[in-house]
């Protein structure tokens, strides 16, 4: 949730912090108008329906289950990058969320003491020193960098490995649109309002990433 905060306020008032590493600008310009089709005339329509026929208790119990399913991988993430507190946090939340949480639809473990830290392989990645790489806009996904999306790509096999790729493709696709009906009213806003939305949301995200990756924004204040 608080990802979502920050990113929404990036949204708002995003401005370039640095000179962006963005060598593939032509091309993440076309995917970013691929997507803002998408957005046009599929993701957007069904986000404005699901927002309006479906009661906010029910998104957050969807919500939940999912940010459940990305607890072990919160675990193993931790662990690399030796914060192993976070990563017993992540597993305990697993557990109790689980079993008392009706499989992650309740987030019990939040109301014992074991609030919600979630971190990705990119995240752990990043604690290691491995550079962020180049911006790249994704299709369908969105805003990422060379590092995040190898992380993304890496994770994805490794739990199709164990819980099937029709599984991995589901929950990733329930997962993104999720996300997006959530963001859909702001999204809608920058692509309205903001001179340069591939810009906005480029620096955002860059934003973001600076503020959760020390490595980051170390790399950006040298740029």
């Amino acid at each position: 949730m608080r990802l979502r905060v920050l990113l929404a306020v990036l949204l708002l008032a995003a401005t370039p912090a640095h000179a962006a590493d963005d060598p593939f600008e032509g091309a993440n310009r076309q995917i970013h108008a691929l997507n803002q089709t998408l957005h046009s005339h599929v993701f957007g329509p069904f986000a404005s329906l699901y927002r309006t026929y479906t009661p906010p208790s029910i998104r957050e119990g969807i919500g939940n289950a999912i940010a459940n399913v990305a607890e072990p991988v919160t675990a193993v993430s931790a662990a690399l990058a030796g914060e192993f507190a976070q990563a017993g946090n992540a597993a305990a939340r697993f557990a109790i969320n689980t079993t008392l949480g009706l499989g992650g639809v309740r987030d019990a473990a939040e109301a014992m003491g074991y609030p919600r830290a979630p971190m990705s392989i990119g995240d752990a990645l990043c604690r290691w020193g491995v550079p962020s790489g180049p911006f790249l806009m994704l299709p369908i996904l969105g805003p990422s960098t060379l590092r995040d999306a190898t992380a993304l790509a890496a994770t994805s096999t490794a739990l199709a490995q164990g819980i099937g790729g029709d599984a991995v493709l589901a929950l990733g696709v329930t997962e993104q649109f999720q996300v997006y009906a959530d963001l859909h009213p702001m999204i809608e806003r920058v692509e309205v309002e903001s001179l340069d939305p591939y810009a906005t949301f480029r620096s955002a995200y860059l934003q973001r990433r600076a503020t959760a990756c020390p490595g980051d924004a170390a790399a950006a204040t040298e740029d």
